[in-house]
């Protein structure tokens, strides 16, 4: 991910004090949007920019953004009895530095003791415009239906990408980009709310010589006890709150429950062979990107995310996305994910033509913190029944079971805390058990995708104390040795006869153990635990 993208046409350091309507010259499909910065100059950028656009954000600092104005919590009842208004009714909003964008539309929130008042962009900003794909397919009719198929049956969830799908493959890499993509389609009032901008943008448009120019305008979900985490402009004389910028958007309802499967028509998972260089999906950083707002990027180039601040989300009940494979691929050879392609300084930050000519660069302001763990207990189902085995027949007591996922390294080359057949993170088992009065941890890892072939590491001592103050560097170490246990850190605290790696017995299932395989499995850890 790149930090150090600038636009070509945009000064540095240049502060946004307004954004203002979106416009298009009446033969042209891209739509952009006016913005005007603090004692400069008005410029426009590309819509596919929306998930950076932001009141008093910074475009190509220099020295980092740092938050501007009061911070103010709201929690929603219900965003659908919100009333609407334009910025210019807002009394905050005069008292506030601001621009050209007083026709701009907003939503009016009542808190216990102001009436706070969101642009309705900035909204659909933090629900929506995640990375510059979402952000042009919601101004274009139908477009969901046209790139996405959602199967719901008996069997299960299925989201069908269809051909020709804009979306980027290696976005479906990240479970957090797939969770939030299955969210928009098949959550009822989020599909609503986002087809509502197309609506809006059909309906309310207008014509003026050459161009067309729309006020961003749509319909909100009912966002029932979501918490919002907002900083803006005060004004303590009105009563009014004007908001510049969300950062936390927590709790999001769902109508999705279970799993769901993701399906691409250009995925094909690759097994066996070793890893070479070059995949041609990502980019590497040069010192300085500069991007291009009036190219378009080439089809056949890879693609850089670019970093941005993010927008830290979370859904009040979370689901399991899976990556899945249309077809296995058998190669004596293959690309390695973390292998990249060189790309030039220039980069385009629109939509992919056969006619461009640039690298393509892609936002992506999405920081999910949904609690989820928990939902990966299911991986470990096998180590779950061993536990069991080991309470059931050898009076041992579970005294805490936890998930943890493991973290990605940045400068690795391998994406190994992701699971290669579904693209969901990879996690690890903690389960603390007391046998005779002492305590006895547990790690167990999941490599149900064949990544590596791990013993289950038994520790005399508790999960709490020094391991706990530990876990993260334990978990870093795991991914330093490419899912290999960090002994030097355990020699820290325990004598080498304290903790040991127990092998898994040998099955022709990854992952999973037929059931007479468990006792043999139990009875190992108790022979370590009783010698």
């Amino acid at each position: 991910m790149a930090s150090n993208a600038k636009y070509k046409h945009i000064e540095d350091d240049s502060k946004i004090s307004a954004i203002g309507s979106l416009f298009r010259g009446v033969n042209n499909k891209l739509w952009a949007i006016n913005l005007d910065f603090s004692g400069k100059a008005s410029k426009s950028v590309q819509f596919s920019a929306a998930p950076i656009l932001a009141r008093r954000r910074i475009l190509n600092a220099t020295s980092g953004n740092k938050k501007s104005g009061l911070s103010r919590h709201l929690t929603i009842a219900n965003a659908t009895h919100w009333k609407l208004a334009k910025l210019n009714d807002c009394p905050a909003y005069h008292k506030a530095p601001k621009g050209r964008d007083h026709a701009q539309l907003c939503f009016v929130a009542d808190a216990a003791d102001r009436k706070v008042y969101i642009p309705q962009l900035e909204l659909a900003r933090v629900l929506f415009f995640h990375d510059p794909f979402l952000a042009r397919l919601s101004l274009q009719h139908n477009a969901l239906a046209e790139d996405f198929f959602v199967d719901l049956n008996s069997e299960g969830q299925t989201i069908y990408v269809r051909e020709g799908a804009e979306y980027p493959v290696h976005y479906f890499n990240g479970d957090d980009n797939r969770r939030f993509l299955s969210w928009v389609l098949m959550d009822s009032d989020a599909r609503r709310s986002f087809e509502s901008i197309s609506a809006n943008l059909l309906l309310n448009q207008t014509r003026k010589g050459d161009y067309d120019h729309w006020n961003f305008s749509f319909s909100p979900p009912p966002l029932f006890g979501v918490e919002l985490e907002m900083t803006g402009w005060d004004d303590r004389d009105s009563g009014t709150f004007f908001v510049w910028e969300i950062h936390e958007v927590n709790g999001l309802p769902s109508d999705i429950e279970g799993e769901v499967d993701f399906l691409h028509p250009k995925y094909e998972r690759q097994v066996g062979g070793k890893p070479v260089k070059g995949n041609g999906l990502k980019g590497e950083v040069p010192e300085l990107f500069e991007l291009n707002d009036d190219e378009l990027s080439d089809t056949d180039k890879a693609t850089m995310a670019l970093m941005s601040d993010t927008v830290k989300t979370s859904f009040k009940t979370p689901f399991i996305t899976n990556r899945i494979a249309k077809k296995l691929k058998p190669v004596n050879t293959f690309t390695g994910d973390g292998d990249k392609e060189m790309l030039d300084k220039g980069l385009s930050a629109n939509e992919k033509e056969e006619t461009g000519n640039l690298p393509g660069g892609a936002w992506n302001n999405l920081d999910d913190q949904t609690d989820d763990t928990h939902l990966y207990l299911s991986k470990f189902q096998s180590f779950s029944d061993a536990i069991k085995c080991l309470e059931a027949q050898h009076q041992c007591r579970i005294v805490i079971s936890k998930i943890f996922k493991l973290p990605k390294r940045d400068s690795s080359k391998k994406n190994l805390h992701m699971l290669e057949d579904t693209q969901n993170p990879r996690c690890m088992n903690l389960v603390e058990i007391e046998y005779k009065g002492g305590a006895i941890t547990l790690l167990e890892i999941d490599t149900s995708d064949d990544a590596a072939k791990l013993s289950t590491m038994m520790l005399l001592i508790s999960s709490s104390g020094w391991l706990s103050d530990n876990m993260s560097r334990i978990l870093q170490g795991i991914m330093k040795k490419s899912l290999g246990w960090p002994t030097n850190i355990f020699k820290e605290k325990l004598e080498e006869s304290d903790f040991s790696g127990i092998p898994h017995p040998k099955s022709k299932h990854s992952g999973r153990l037929k059931p007479e395989e468990i006792p043999p499995w139990a009875q190992r850890f108790f022979n370590w635990m009783s010698r």
